[in-house]
């Protein structure tokens, strides 16, 4: 496979190279499951969540609550604090699995590509499965408030307002575990320490110190200041540190011998 890839490169510079890039990273993720995890985890989430709420109809609507924030409710809070972190932990893991497996960097290097190119490509699909992962579980809440029958009007800055916000505070995870990721050969680095950092954020959630803790910032985000305090400061926050956290990733990227 990888001949065939460089021989695409090479016959084929006039194209964009990062677009190049991104195809082949497509390509080698061409066998693997984790768009169909990224699909119907979300989606599974939100019928648990939306099986609850039947469950219990008479208890969460005897005050008159809003129907389509109940649903929401019942599917977001498990979603964001648990199911979106572990699942960026396992696709920026696979991102890094790719390669690491049977040497994978040794022939990807080869490739007349500037490192900057494949880091920042990788990086992109994998932010960009995440992103699907977000649009099916807003798409998911939709059908199943429809499904219920929910009445009134439709909370749109709720329901994508939320998770869309959610998934910009969730980069400092993605560019934490992507680091790790190719900076280990064994795939379980990344993943016991994502999920290892996923599990306590609940209580940090609770904490003053919650703003240090980036594992946190999915539910704040989605929780519009219901669940806990929150602040404006996360945004500024995450920002800052994937910025920082990318930065020094890609310049360990460049000047790493991966060969070794």
């Amino acid at each position: 496979m990888w001949l065939i890839l460089k021989e695409k490169i090479f016959w084929n510079k006039g194209e964009d190279i990062m677009l190049k890039m991104l195809q082949i990273e497509i390509l080698k993720l061409k066998h693997s499951k984790v768009l169909w995890i990224a699909a119907l985890a979300p989606a599974f989430v939100v019928f648990q969540g939306a099986s609850n709420f039947l469950r219990y109809y008479d208890l969460f609507t005897e005050k008159g609550q809003n129907i389509w924030s109940q649903i929401y409710t019942q599917s977001v809070i498990f979603y964001s604090f648990l199911l979106l972190p572990i699942l960026i932990t396992l696709i920026m893991s696979i991102m890094g699995k790719v390669e690491n497996d049977n040497g994978g960097w040794k022939y990807a290097l080869t490739l007349p590509v500037k490192r900057k190119d494949m880091y920042i490509s990788k990086f992109i699909l994998g932010s960009s499965i995440v992103f699907i992962n977000i649009l099916v579980f807003i798409v998911s809440v939709l059908i199943a408030g429809k499904m219920v029958k929910a009445p009134g009007p439709i909370p749109y800055d709720m329901i994508i307002g939320q998770p869309l916000l959610s998934y910009i505070v969730s980069f400092p995870i993605m560019i934490i575990i992507y680091i790790i990721s190719i900076n280990f050969s064994h795939v379980g680095v990344p993943l016991g320490l994502g999920i290892g950092l996923t599990l306590p954020a609940l209580l940090v959630a609770n904490t003053k110190y919650w703003i240090f803790y980036p594992w946190t910032y999915p539910a704040m985000a989605t929780s519009g200041g219901g669940l806990f305090e929150s602040s404006m400061l996360i945004y500024p926050f995450s920002i800052i540190l994937f910025v920082i956290a990318f930065v020094i990733g890609l310049y360990k990227f460049k000047t790493k011998d991966i060969l070794s």
